[in-house]
């Protein structure tokens, strides 16, 4: 199945951190259903700032400057991490309710040429979330390489930043308010 033409909008169609963190929670479903949806395509793409005819675009440009948007760095980070086989791992989150479930999303997916597992933890609320990751009986080297994509809902110039942590088969991590997460642990 191709999903395509799809973007997240809000009045006014600004292309900002809520914008696209409603576009990773929307990826994040697709991933776990990959057996089923095999592509799927932002819309539209491209637009030279001052001749559009939609909002949002992905990557803005002008005669001198590439301008990608917060969305484009999620699917930057969708793209760079995006695993052959999901993985049916468990998270718990600190809250039960309702309304934080719809918020807050993860996939887990293995990258079998490199054999990384990556954890992908989206959080669309404006309060930090616990979590605790368990990859269950899958055997990680405790290096993992976190990359981390947060600011306020109306950011338009948030850019991700990496860190290198350790992490077991089974660890927490708090998301930060308004957040896109993704771990790679290297496997034995």
């Amino acid at each position: 199945m191709y999903l395509g033409e799809y973007a997240a909008h809000l009045p006014g169609r600004p292309s900002n951190i809520e914008t696209a963190l409603a576009e990773a929670l929307y990826l994040t479903t697709l991933e776990r259903n990959g057996d089923v949806v095999h592509m799927a395509s932002y819309a539209p793409l491209l637009a030279k700032e001052g001749h559009t005819q939609w909002h949002p675009d992905l990557i803005y440009f002008d005669n001198s400057t590439v301008k990608p948007t917060v969305g484009y760095y999620v699917q930057q980070l969708y793209g760079q991490h995006a695993g052959t086989t999901y993985l049916g791992g468990d998270i718990d989150i600190s809250s039960n309710q309702d309304a934080v479930k719809k918020r807050v999303a993860f996939s887990i997916v293995r990258d079998d040429p490199s054999k990384d597992v990556i954890v992908k933890l989206v959080n669309l609320l404006p309060v930090a979330v616990n979590t605790n990751v368990d990859l269950g009986d899958i055997s990680v080297s405790g290096k993992a390489v976190k990359t981390v994509l947060q600011g306020k809902p109306d950011d338009k110039n948030a850019k991700p930043e990496q860190s290198e942590i350790t992490a077991n088969k089974q660890f927490d991590t708090a998301l930060p308010p308004y957040s896109f997460t993704v771990i790679r642990l290297q496997t034995l």
